[in-house]
């Protein structure tokens, strides 16, 4: 009998270590379950590419990036608060306009002066570059600075909102609309909401980003906002390595927010659970 009762109790310390090592997946907590778990501080960073300019000649490819730190709190009820810094930049592929200039170099006082080659250059910014190069009086050589971030890299802070979702619903079929043709996935989501308001370090507000260029000594300036590194997307929660929550956001594509002359981009963020 005695035997009997140490047999029952080592099986059931076995059973308890089990159930203790086999928690459950994302997919299969409950709402409650997922909240209890993600409730608590988090940390992330991130980063962008998109190209917001190329010259259907090749003159001038613009592209501009990011990268972002930031950390929020998710509340008892799945609401986010937080905040981050981001730091933006614009990078400038002048190939095109080198060999323009060399080319226009060649030819100075030697024929008439060339239009932008191929078709359309001059109604670009590119283009239009190279027409006031070629056509300030007195010139003897191509002088151009493309365009570029005014005060070089700039940094904004700002503030941002979210929420934890226990999925999302989808369609079984695009073509059909009927009642009820929606399922919910078993995902566990994060969203981060887009931000829309910047802060500069000194704590004045600034949504503007200037890019500057020059030709032939002649500056010129031209704005543009700030671009939120949340975009309306959700991340995918998952369990990593020793239990910790972390959080994932990937997406590429083409002509985001359908704008025609912005090109490819691609945008990612990570954060993961810190206590």
């Amino acid at each position: 009998m005695k035997k009997l009762f140490v047999c029952i109790a080592l099986m059931g310390f076995l059973f308890s270590v089990v159930g203790e090592d086999q928690k459950k997946s994302p997919e299969d907590m409950t709402r409650e379950e997922m909240l209890e778990e993600l409730h608590g501080n988090w940390v992330g960073h991130g980063a962008s590419e998109e190209v917001r300019f190329r010259d259907p000649n090749g003159l001038l490819i613009l592209t501009v990036k990011h990268k972002v730190e930031f950390f929020f709190h998710v509340d008892e009820e799945g609401k986010i608060e937080g905040e981050g810094t981001i730091e933006y930049d614009l990078e400038r592929n002048t190939t095109g306009l080198d060999n323009l200039a060399a080319t226009v170099r060649g030819l100075m006082g030697l024929v008439p002066m060339p239009g932008a080659p191929g078709k359309g250059a001059a109604s670009s910014t590119a283009g239009k570059m190279g027409d006031k190069a070629m056509d300030t009086p007195g010139v003897t050589q191509i002088q151009y600075d493309a365009p570029h971030l005014k005060h070089g890299k700039e940094i904004r802070r700002f503030e941002f909102t979210g929420r934890v979702e226990d999925g999302r619903w989808v369609k079984l079929d695009k073509d059909l609309n009927y009642a009820g043709n929606d399922i919910k996935t078993k995902e566990k989501l994060m969203y981060l909401d887009e931000v829309l308001n910047f802060i500069l370090v000194d704590g004045t507000p600034n949504n503007t980003l200037i890019a500057e260029y020059e030709v032939n000594k002649v500056k010129e300036e031209a704005t543009f906002p700030c671009w939120s590194p949340f975009l309306k997307e959700p991340g995918i929660l998952r369990s990593g390595p020793g239990g910790i929550w972390v959080v994932e956001f990937q997406e590429q594509g083409t002509h985001r927010n359908d704008v025609n002359v912005w090109e490819e981009y691609g945008y990612i963020w990570m954060a993961r659970k810190s206590n």
